[in-house]
């Protein structure tokens, strides 16, 4: 098995996303832990790995979630360390919603920092999410009090990728639900101004309210509406092939 792929989280589209990686790509081998104590998860699981995962001489690839500590791993494994590792973000601790700033925990997106300069490729599964990470660093780093690094966000961004989550899951519900003929309505917000038309976006409540209010006055606009966007672009079918190249191919040498 030449893929060796490591989820911390395995639940919800992490769990997806593995299932179908190993199922389409069959050369891999597959270590996780159960979705639950997310926290513990991030803070712990890369001991546990490194513990857990025998040596092998086949593996070639390294492909992880960015819950997953890999500047830990890859100090605990060496081995693991020296093959082609792949961060992949379904989210990112830079923006992840709290209630107060203050109630953010530094740690967790710092790790998502180093994970990203000891990685070959990091991936991002929308532009939003990237940008929001990139372009956060920077003021997300001032929080540290004194002897703060420099530049990291030039030095990360030339090694990131966009590769969206395939639509093959019900999760992926406004996705799905538009596949399946649903009219969407979404806020000119986050990652849905890059994947569906403007005409489909609101930005305010009361403009939601009003296109809502107008849809139960007139049902048949979207009884006989046809979609106007791209669904294509998202499926497995079209994504086949960057995730084969992303985990087949071997890494950049000035990487």
């Amino acid at each position: 098995m030449s893929i060796l792929i490591i989820e911390a989280f395995y639940g919800g589209s992490h769990k997806q996303l593995v299932d179908l990686l190993q199922e389409e790509l069959g050369d891999c081998v597959v270590y996780t832990l159960p979705a639950k104590k997310w926290h513990w998860r991030a803070r712990t699981s890369a001991l546990y790995f490194s513990q857990t995962i025998p040596i092998s001489e086949h593996y070639r690839t390294l492909f992880a979630s960015s819950v997953l500590n890999l500047t830990e791993l890859a100090a605990l494994r060496p081995d693991l360390g020296k093959l082609k590792k792949i961060l992949y973000f379904h989210e990112n601790q830079l923006i992840y919603p709290v209630k107060k700033c203050q109630e953010r925990d530094f740690q967790y997106g710092y790790n998502q920092i180093l994970s990203c300069l000891v990685a070959d490729v990091v991936v991002f599964n929308s532009v939003f999410n990237m940008e929001s990470f990139l372009t956060s660093i920077g003021k997300f780093m001032k929080l540290i009090p004194d002897h703060r690094p420099k530049d990291l966000e030039s030095i990360i961004r030339p090694k990131c990728q966009v590769i969206y989550f395939p639509i093959r899951f019900p999760d992926v519900s406004r996705l799905e639900a538009v596949y399946c003929g649903c009219y969407p309505l979404c806020p000119k917000d986050l990652v849905y101004p890059e994947i569906f038309p403007a005409e489909y976006l609101y930005s305010t409540p009361e403009q939601l309210s009003k296109r809502l209010q107008n849809f139960c006055k007139r049902p048949d606009i979207i009884r006989k509406h046809l979609y106007k966007g791209e669904i294509a672009p998202f499926s497995w079918a079209a994504l086949h092939g960057k995730f084969r190249s992303l985990l087949t191919t071997e890494p950049r040498e000035d990487l």
